[in-house]
């Protein structure tokens, strides 16, 4: 019996310094991303939103586990054929929405700067272009990346920004060439409740 009301009271005070040290909210902001050797002119702004939280290991550590949905814009330009041929006088546009994992570190110089770092894995939802569903097959349907940034935090409200580094190769297709991303990721975020 001692070891039963032992074990409860072990379980009763970790729960409690647990909860201590717990923080969910979520987050919104804009995407800027590049996928190298795509044929894309530029890149356009896109959006994510999502989950966080924040488990405390030390006064300076902690580990944030978010679940984020976001999406992925690329715009490219007519070619010359296109003009000529009068086929398709507007930018085409893909649009890649991803559900992404990212679990990072903080590092928390002071208390209100949070350097993050981490992996992240993305998982592709969907894909098309100009709202179609052509570029089915083009791209991966999963992209392991690193992610760093920082994070300044104000009373329950956070500004952050971030730099994703795809780590792996997201052409599908067969021929040859790599297809890697880089996207810069700007936003706020709020805290609801901790405990």
């Amino acid at each position: 019996m001692k070891k039963y009301i032992l074990f409860a009271l072990l379980f009763i005070s970790t729960s409690l310094f647990a909860q201590e040290h717990f923080n969910l909210g979520i987050k919104v902001g804009q995407n800027f991303t590049k996928v190298d050797n795509v044929a894309a002119d530029r890149t356009k702004a896109s959006f994510h939103i999502g989950a966080t939280a924040s488990i405390r290991l030390t006064n300076m550590l902690s580990v944030a586990p978010e679940v984020i949905l976001s999406q992925t814009k690329l715009e490219a330009d007519p070619t010359l054929m296109d003009l000529v041929g009068a086929n398709n006088l507007q930018p085409e546009t893909y649009h890649l929405n991803y559900l992404s994992f990212p679990v990072l570190l903080q590092v928390k110089p002071t208390s209100k700067l949070a350097i993050e770092l981490g992996p992240q894995y993305s998982v592709l939802m969907n894909q098309s272009k100009d709202g179609k569903e052509l570029a089915n097959m083009a791209f991966k349907s999963g992209e392991f990346a690193f992610v760093g940034g920082a994070k300044l935090q104000f009373s329950g409200i956070a500004a952050y920004g971030r730099y994703v580094v795809g780590m792996q190769d997201i052409n599908a297709l067969q021929d040859q060439q790599h297809w890697k991303t880089r996207q810069w990721q700007l936003g706020i975020s709020l805290n609801l409740f901790g405990f």
